[in-house]
Protein backbone atom coordinates (compact mmCIF):
# COMPACT_ATOMS: atom_id res chain seq x y z
CA UNK A 1 0.00 0.00 0.00
CA UNK A 2 1.30 3.43 -1.20
CA UNK A 3 1.00 6.77 1.00
CA UNK A 4 1.07 10.04 0.07
CA UNK A 5 4.45 12.18 0.76
CA UNK A 6 4.17 15.77 1.45
CA UNK A 7 7.41 17.31 -0.46
CA UNK A 8 10.19 18.63 1.34
CA UNK A 9 8.94 22.77 2.16
CA UNK A 10 12.51 23.71 2.87
CA UNK A 11 13.75 26.49 -0.06
CA UNK A 12 10.61 26.96 -1.15
CA UNK A 13 10.19 30.55 0.04
CA UNK A 14 12.51 33.42 0.22
CA UNK A 15 12.92 35.94 2.98
CA UNK A 16 12.44 39.77 2.41
CA UNK A 17 13.17 42.84 4.49
CA UNK A 18 12.43 46.20 4.28
CA UNK A 19 15.48 48.36 4.10
CA UNK A 20 16.29 50.64 7.00
CA UNK A 21 19.34 52.91 7.90
CA UNK A 22 22.22 51.42 9.94
CA UNK A 23 21.34 53.33 12.82
CA UNK A 24 18.02 51.60 12.50
CA UNK A 25 19.22 48.51 12.14
CA UNK A 26 20.90 48.24 15.59
CA UNK A 27 18.40 49.04 17.66
CA UNK A 28 15.18 47.67 16.29
CA UNK A 29 16.66 43.96 14.69
CA UNK A 30 15.10 42.38 16.79
CA UNK A 31 11.67 43.13 16.77
CA UNK A 32 11.84 43.79 13.28
CA UNK A 33 12.80 40.17 12.80
CA UNK A 34 9.25 38.78 14.12
CA UNK A 35 7.56 41.26 12.81
CA UNK A 36 8.34 42.84 9.24
CA UNK A 37 9.91 39.58 7.53
CA UNK A 38 7.76 38.47 4.59
CA UNK A 39 7.59 35.06 2.92
CA UNK A 40 7.02 34.72 -0.72
CA UNK A 41 7.21 32.16 -3.25
CA UNK A 42 10.31 31.62 -5.12
CA UNK A 43 8.59 31.84 -8.46
CA UNK A 44 6.85 34.77 -7.73
CA UNK A 45 8.09 37.94 -9.31
CA UNK A 46 10.02 40.46 -7.53
CA UNK A 47 8.76 43.78 -7.06
CA UNK A 48 9.73 46.26 -9.40
CA UNK A 49 11.06 50.13 -8.12
CA UNK A 50 8.63 52.56 -9.63
CA UNK A 51 10.59 55.52 -11.71
CA UNK A 52 10.92 58.99 -10.02
CA UNK A 53 8.37 59.96 -12.39
CA UNK A 54 5.46 58.42 -14.84
CA UNK A 55 7.22 59.95 -17.81
CA UNK A 56 9.77 57.38 -17.00
CA UNK A 57 7.32 54.60 -16.49
CA UNK A 58 6.15 55.65 -19.45
CA UNK A 59 9.24 55.42 -21.34
CA UNK A 60 9.96 51.98 -20.25
CA UNK A 61 6.96 50.74 -21.34
CA UNK A 62 7.19 52.34 -25.08
CA UNK A 63 10.92 50.49 -25.05
CA UNK A 64 9.70 47.22 -23.57
CA UNK A 65 6.77 47.13 -26.38
CA UNK A 66 9.06 48.43 -29.22
CA UNK A 67 11.39 45.66 -28.75
CA UNK A 68 9.08 42.76 -28.26
CA UNK A 69 7.36 44.00 -31.40
CA UNK A 70 10.17 45.11 -33.77
CA UNK A 71 10.87 41.99 -35.57
CA UNK A 72 7.53 40.70 -35.77
CA UNK A 73 5.43 41.01 -39.08
CA UNK A 74 2.20 39.13 -40.12
CA UNK A 75 1.40 37.76 -43.33
CA UNK A 76 -1.39 35.99 -45.23
CA UNK A 77 -1.62 33.13 -48.04
CA UNK A 78 -3.59 31.70 -50.14
CA UNK A 79 -3.99 28.36 -51.09
CA UNK A 80 -0.91 28.27 -53.80
CA UNK A 81 1.16 30.23 -51.40
CA UNK A 82 0.71 33.76 -52.84
CA UNK A 83 -0.19 37.29 -50.80
CA UNK A 84 -3.49 37.88 -50.37
CA UNK A 85 -3.11 41.66 -50.81
CA UNK A 86 -1.60 43.09 -53.97
CA UNK A 87 -0.76 46.66 -53.70
CA UNK A 88 -0.40 48.19 -56.39
CA UNK A 89 0.79 52.60 -56.25
CA UNK A 90 -0.72 54.86 -58.57
CA UNK A 91 1.06 58.27 -59.59
CA UNK A 92 -1.16 61.69 -60.45
CA UNK A 93 -0.71 62.88 -63.48
CA UNK A 94 1.62 65.78 -62.56
CA UNK A 95 3.55 65.81 -65.53
CA UNK A 96 2.31 67.21 -69.50
CA UNK A 97 3.87 63.84 -70.76
CA UNK A 98 1.89 61.70 -68.14
CA UNK A 99 -1.19 63.87 -69.22
CA UNK A 100 -0.60 63.48 -73.15
CA UNK A 101 -0.56 59.80 -72.74
CA UNK A 102 -4.11 59.86 -70.87
CA UNK A 103 -5.68 62.16 -73.62
CA UNK A 104 -4.28 58.99 -76.22
CA UNK A 105 -5.65 56.60 -74.13
CA UNK A 106 -8.74 58.42 -73.73
CA UNK A 107 -9.26 59.14 -77.64
CA UNK A 108 -8.84 55.42 -78.17
CA UNK A 109 -12.48 54.55 -76.59
CA UNK A 110 -14.26 58.13 -77.48
CA UNK A 111 -16.45 58.26 -80.39
CA UNK A 112 -15.55 60.42 -83.16
CA UNK A 113 -17.61 63.60 -82.88
CA UNK A 114 -20.22 63.85 -84.92
CA UNK A 115 -24.06 65.13 -84.84
CA UNK A 116 -26.37 62.64 -83.52
CA UNK A 117 -29.55 61.76 -85.53
CA UNK A 118 -32.97 62.29 -82.69
CA UNK A 119 -36.32 60.75 -82.77
CA UNK A 120 -39.02 60.86 -80.84
CA UNK A 121 -40.97 58.46 -79.81
CA UNK A 122 -44.57 58.28 -77.98
CA UNK A 123 -44.91 55.40 -75.60
CA UNK A 124 -48.58 55.02 -75.93
CA UNK A 125 -51.52 54.35 -78.36
CA UNK A 126 -53.87 57.17 -78.75
CA UNK A 127 -57.89 55.74 -79.64
CA UNK A 128 -59.04 56.36 -83.56
CA UNK A 129 -62.49 56.47 -84.81
CA UNK A 130 -65.38 55.24 -82.71
CA UNK A 131 -63.02 54.28 -79.74
CA UNK A 132 -61.55 58.16 -79.36
CA UNK A 133 -65.49 59.26 -79.78
CA UNK A 134 -65.95 56.83 -76.72
CA UNK A 135 -63.08 58.08 -74.90
CA UNK A 136 -64.26 61.62 -75.14
CA UNK A 137 -67.32 61.30 -74.21
CA UNK A 138 -66.63 59.14 -71.09
CA UNK A 139 -63.64 61.37 -69.62
CA UNK A 140 -64.60 64.44 -71.37
CA UNK A 141 -60.94 64.49 -72.71
CA UNK A 142 -58.27 62.55 -74.95
CA UNK A 143 -55.05 63.16 -76.63
CA UNK A 144 -56.03 62.31 -80.01
CA UNK A 145 -52.41 62.34 -82.01
CA UNK A 146 -48.72 63.26 -81.73
CA UNK A 147 -46.48 64.05 -84.47
CA UNK A 148 -43.27 65.12 -85.17
CA UNK A 149 -42.56 68.69 -86.16
CA UNK A 150 -40.17 69.51 -89.40
CA UNK A 151 -37.01 71.16 -88.55
CA UNK A 152 -37.21 70.58 -85.23
CA UNK A 153 -35.97 67.26 -83.99
CA UNK A 154 -36.21 67.49 -80.45
CA UNK A 155 -40.09 69.02 -80.51
CA UNK A 156 -43.04 66.78 -80.71
CA UNK A 157 -46.62 68.27 -81.32
CA UNK A 158 -50.01 66.98 -80.42
CA UNK A 159 -53.92 67.53 -80.33
CA UNK A 160 -56.23 67.34 -77.70
CA UNK A 161 -59.93 66.51 -78.67
CA UNK A 162 -62.59 67.69 -75.88
CA UNK A 163 -66.06 67.15 -75.28
CA UNK A 164 -68.29 70.78 -75.80
CA UNK A 165 -69.62 70.77 -72.51
CA UNK A 166 -68.98 74.24 -71.82
CA UNK A 167 -68.60 77.33 -74.22
CA UNK A 168 -65.87 79.16 -71.63
CA UNK A 169 -63.46 76.03 -71.77
CA UNK A 170 -59.16 76.05 -71.66
CA UNK A 171 -56.77 73.28 -71.86
CA UNK A 172 -53.40 72.71 -69.97
CA UNK A 173 -50.31 70.10 -70.51
CA UNK A 174 -48.47 69.21 -67.60
CA UNK A 175 -45.60 68.05 -68.31
CA UNK A 176 -41.94 66.63 -66.73
CA UNK A 177 -38.22 65.57 -67.80
CA UNK A 178 -37.38 64.89 -64.35
CA UNK A 179 -40.30 61.97 -62.76
CA UNK A 180 -41.93 65.10 -61.61
CA UNK A 181 -39.60 66.46 -59.54
CA UNK A 182 -40.44 69.56 -61.46
CA UNK A 183 -43.29 70.22 -63.96
CA UNK A 184 -45.04 72.86 -66.38
CA UNK A 185 -48.25 73.71 -67.34
CA UNK A 186 -48.31 74.59 -71.13
CA UNK A 187 -51.18 76.20 -72.61
CA UNK A 188 -53.02 74.98 -75.19
CA UNK A 189 -54.13 76.39 -78.59
CA UNK A 190 -57.60 76.31 -79.62
CA UNK A 191 -58.12 75.08 -83.17
CA UNK A 192 -59.81 77.18 -85.43
CA UNK A 193 -63.05 75.53 -87.28
CA UNK A 194 -62.81 71.85 -85.25
CA UNK A 195 -65.94 72.15 -83.57
CA UNK A 196 -67.57 69.40 -85.09
CA UNK A 197 -71.23 69.83 -82.60
CA UNK A 198 -70.41 67.59 -79.83
CA UNK A 199 -66.25 67.80 -79.50
CA UNK A 200 -63.51 70.29 -79.67
CA UNK A 201 -59.74 70.16 -80.64
CA UNK A 202 -56.78 71.60 -78.92
CA UNK A 203 -52.98 71.53 -80.03
CA UNK A 204 -50.01 71.64 -78.32
CA UNK A 205 -45.89 71.11 -78.70
CA UNK A 206 -43.76 69.71 -76.32
CA UNK A 207 -39.70 70.27 -76.91
CA UNK A 208 -36.31 68.48 -75.07
CA UNK A 209 -33.90 70.88 -73.23
CA UNK A 210 -30.57 70.15 -71.67
CA UNK A 211 -29.67 68.73 -69.60
CA UNK A 212 -32.30 66.04 -71.01
CA UNK A 213 -31.06 65.63 -74.37
CA UNK A 214 -29.44 62.21 -74.28
CA UNK A 215 -30.52 58.98 -75.39
CA UNK A 216 -33.76 57.50 -73.50
CA UNK A 217 -34.66 60.89 -71.73
CA UNK A 218 -38.62 61.34 -71.61
CA UNK A 219 -41.64 63.44 -71.26
CA UNK A 220 -44.28 62.65 -69.21
CA UNK A 221 -47.43 64.58 -69.58
CA UNK A 222 -51.10 64.92 -68.42
CA UNK A 223 -54.22 66.97 -70.04
CA UNK A 224 -56.26 69.48 -67.70
CA UNK A 225 -59.38 70.30 -69.35
CA UNK A 226 -60.61 73.42 -67.89
CA UNK A 227 -64.51 74.03 -67.77
CA UNK A 228 -67.47 76.15 -65.68
CA UNK A 229 -68.24 72.89 -65.17
CA UNK A 230 -64.94 71.77 -63.63
CA UNK A 231 -61.43 70.54 -63.93
CA UNK A 232 -60.97 66.81 -66.34
CA UNK A 233 -57.91 64.92 -66.77
CA UNK A 234 -56.48 62.47 -69.05
CA UNK A 235 -53.60 60.57 -67.79
CA UNK A 236 -53.04 57.19 -70.13
CA UNK A 237 -55.50 55.50 -67.66
CA UNK A 238 -53.08 56.49 -64.83
CA UNK A 239 -50.37 55.28 -66.46
CA UNK A 240 -49.33 59.22 -68.06
CA UNK A 241 -48.65 59.76 -71.65
CA UNK A 242 -44.64 59.06 -72.60
CA UNK A 243 -42.48 60.59 -74.82
CA UNK A 244 -38.68 58.80 -75.65
CA UNK A 245 -35.73 60.17 -77.39
CA UNK A 246 -33.89 58.28 -79.02
CA UNK A 247 -30.49 59.06 -80.47
CA UNK A 248 -28.84 57.20 -84.01
CA UNK A 249 -25.25 58.13 -85.15
CA UNK A 250 -24.41 57.24 -88.88
CA UNK A 251 -22.07 54.36 -88.25
CA UNK A 252 -24.30 52.84 -85.73
CA UNK A 253 -26.71 52.18 -88.77
CA UNK A 254 -23.85 51.14 -90.80
CA UNK A 255 -22.83 48.60 -88.38
CA UNK A 256 -26.29 47.52 -88.51
CA UNK A 257 -26.60 47.22 -91.82
CA UNK A 258 -23.69 45.20 -92.11
CA UNK A 259 -24.52 43.06 -89.65
CA UNK A 260 -27.59 42.21 -91.40
CA UNK A 261 -25.86 41.69 -94.37
CA UNK A 262 -23.80 39.56 -93.20
CA UNK A 263 -26.27 36.91 -91.50
CA UNK A 264 -28.35 37.39 -94.67
CA UNK A 265 -25.27 36.15 -96.46
CA UNK A 266 -24.37 33.03 -94.39
CA UNK A 267 -28.16 31.73 -94.73
CA UNK A 268 -28.24 29.43 -97.22
CA UNK A 269 -31.39 29.35 -99.50
CA UNK A 270 -34.30 26.55 -98.14
CA UNK A 271 -34.50 23.67 -100.28
CA UNK A 272 -37.58 22.34 -102.55
CA UNK A 273 -38.76 19.00 -101.37
CA UNK A 274 -41.16 17.76 -104.12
Amino acid sequence: MSFLTIPCQENLFTTIKPSRNSDEEDEEEEEDDAENVRLIPRCSPVPRKRGSSIHDETAEYMRIHQALSAGKRVSFADTTGGDLVDVKEFVAFDSDDESERWDEERAKYRRPDQEPTYHVQPEFNSPTGGALLQAVRRSKVEVEKLSSVEGEPLAVTGTVRVLNISFHKAVYIRSTMDNWTTYFDHPAEYVQGSCDGDTDQFSFKLSFSPPFITHGSRIEFVVRYETSDGDFWANNSSMNYVVTLLLTYEDDSAQSNADTQQIKGILRPPKAYR
